[in-house]
């Protein structure tokens, strides 16, 4: 148990990160959150693959490689405490690093705390608009290894704390061995907008943070189109199992890029906000940090606020299996990110193994699309979402056209039996599995828009064979299983649009090189009894309206 004065500790120390001392009203709000999932994706900077390094992730649990604002609300729940907030966060995970192995480090309560401010001086809203649809940003700057003048005021404040012995600096502190009220940093993000869309070549380029508190006024010039509500976020982690094994003039603790100091500390935000939510409670909502619940008329209502038990039970299977040391510690960071700790800019590595997941993955990259009008702002046309990294794992996206939204009809049904004696081409023969003996019924074509097994591959990775894969999708009930391109994983009730093509599944497992998994736009299949039932569709299409691919 805690004792009363570590309790107080902690209490002094949420303080002192970001509200007044005193309780008082003011135009601002906070809410909590547990991680969504933790991995290696990242829909801004790489949209449609694999992200360089892992990630915490918070928010809407649609969360994927490629989004837009249908995505963010397609979201069945979110991790955070208001509902209509279907956004996602997400930012680094840490590491401790000890004799050539990286432990990941655990998150403790309040894990991410996020606050919106809206206010200067007591008036409400002053001139802050709600997000577009699709709006997304970013704060800080993972190469950074020393501080360059952006972290301080009037840039995005990060600073790291070690609750305890109360240290406060720039980058990662030293000078403790132990943080008995947790390791934390925090960083805003960004408010005033140039009216431009997101540029992954060019992150930060569309926002500015304000000079002063005086509105749309306070926004340097360029950046007038809008005033958002500034996001702050805490982000907490719990290094209590790491005492006595550092020194108090060690650097132990590691950002999932590889970064030592702390200043490539950084966050990204996608907006999926429910459309006029948070508009109405700028207006009106001004607990700041008297404790207030958020789920009165003057903020987001009844029934706006879930439960911490809901809250935390919105959790998101990772679509990426690779170890990120959940399961005890590696031998290396996550994908390819050696160790850099400045005081220059980091580099990308050369003669890179590519970390642990390797490619193909076959997943949507972005389209022509638009920013959808809100809050009285015109529309902004954008062409794309920015370039695709593609070199740090292996990672070759697929494009899909996105205007326009396919509709099938059935036809009929072709029934393919098991092929007489087995498959001959596909290897394993056959898999032993929960269920049964799975057969290989042989190499089929993938359609590929729309999949002819699965809207997207279930998983994919280094350790991906055709064996593991019937596994999985026997495991979640699954009629169909197939491999795809030597590295993609797909399971499914029904397969669509396809059709056998004998000797096009030659592509070696990247798991299991004695295996075969498909080839590419082919699937090596499986089913219990070795057969396939194959429904061909005609489509025919209705146009809708696109929203920006967050991507």
């Amino acid at each position: 148990m805690r004792s009363t004065s570590s309790h107080a500790r902690a209490i002094a120390c949420l303080a002192a990160l970001a509200a007044p001392v005193s309780a008082q009203r003011d135009y601002y709000f906070t809410f909590g959150s547990g991680s969504l999932v933790q991995e290696r994706l990242d829909p801004l900077i790489n949209p449609g693959g694999l992200s360089g390094h892992v990630h915490s992730v918070v928010g809407g649990n649609a969360f994927a490689a490629t989004m837009d604002f249908g995505t963010t609300q397609s979201s069945a729940c979110t991790s955070v405490d208001i509902i209509p907030d279907k956004s996602n966060y997400w930012m680094p995970n840490l590491y401790f690093q000890k004799n050539g192995k990286f432990t990941l480090v655990p998150e403790r309560s309040p894990k991410h705390k996020i606050y919106y401010k809206y206010g200067d001086g007591g008036r409400p809203g002053a001139d802050r608009s709600e997000f577009p649809k699709g709006f997304r940003m970013m704060a800080g700057n993972a190469n950074l290894r020393s501080d360059d003048g952006t972290l301080g005021s009037p840039g995005s404040q990060l600073e790291w704390f070690c609750h305890g012995p109360q240290l406060k600096t720039t980058g990662i502190p030293k000078g403790f061995t132990s943080c008995p009220d947790g390791l934390a940093v925090a960083m805003r993000f960004p408010s005033c907008w140039s009216g431009r869309d997101f540029n992954a070549a060019e992150p930060l380029a569309h926002m500015s943070y304000p000079t002063n508190q005086g509105g749309i006024a306070g926004c340097p010039e360029g950046f007038k189109k809008a005033r958002f509500p500034e996001i702050f976020i805490e982000y907490w982690l719990d290094v209590s199992q790491f005492n006595g094994q550092y020194g108090a003039n060690d650097s132990p603790f590691v950002l999932s890029n590889g970064d030592p100091t702390g200043y490539g500390f950084h966050m990204d935000f996608l907006n999926g906000w429910q459309e006029g939510v948070l508009s109405k409670a700028m207006k009106t909502c001004n607990p700041g940090n008297t404790g207030d619940r958020l789920d009165t008329p003057q903020c987001f209502g009844a029934g706006s606020i879930q439960s911490g038990a809901a809250k935390d039970a919105c959790r998101k299977t990772s679509s990426i299996k690779e170890e990120i040391g959940l399961n005890g510690p590696l031998s290396q960071l996550p994908g390819c990110n050696p160790i850099q700790a400045g005081p220059g800019l980091a580099t990308k590595a050369a003669n890179c193994a590519g970390g642990t997941v390797a490619g193909p993955v076959s997943v949507p990259a972005p389209s022509p699309s638009t920013i959808a009008s809100t809050a009285g702002l015109a529309p902004i046309t954008t062409s794309a979402a920015g370039p695709v990294n593609t070199k740090s794992a292996s990672v070759a996206p697929v494009t899909r056209t996105t205007s326009a939204k396919a509709e099938p009809s059935p036809t009929d049904t072709q029934v393919i039996p098991p092929p007489s004696g087995g498959s001959s081409e596909l290897s394993p023969p056959s898999v032993n599995s929960t269920s049964g003996v799975w057969k290989a019924a042989g190499c089929f074509l993938d359609a590929l828009n729309p999949r002819s097994l699965g809207k997207q591959p279930e998983w994919w990775g280094q350790k991906i064979s055709s064996s593991n894969c019937v596994e999985h999708c026997d495991s979640i009930r699954a009629k169909y299983a197939g491999t795809e391109n030597g590295g993609q994983c797909f399971c499914g009730n029904e397969i669509v649009n396809s059709a056998s093509r004998p000797g096009k599944c030659t592509s070696k497992c990247v798991g299991d090189s004695s295996e075969v998994c498909g080839g590419p736009a082919h699937l090596s299949i499986y089913s219990l009894d070795g057969s396939v039932s194959i429904k061909k569709r005609r489509t025919h299409h209705r146009h809708s309206r696109n929203f920006l691919i967050s991507s």
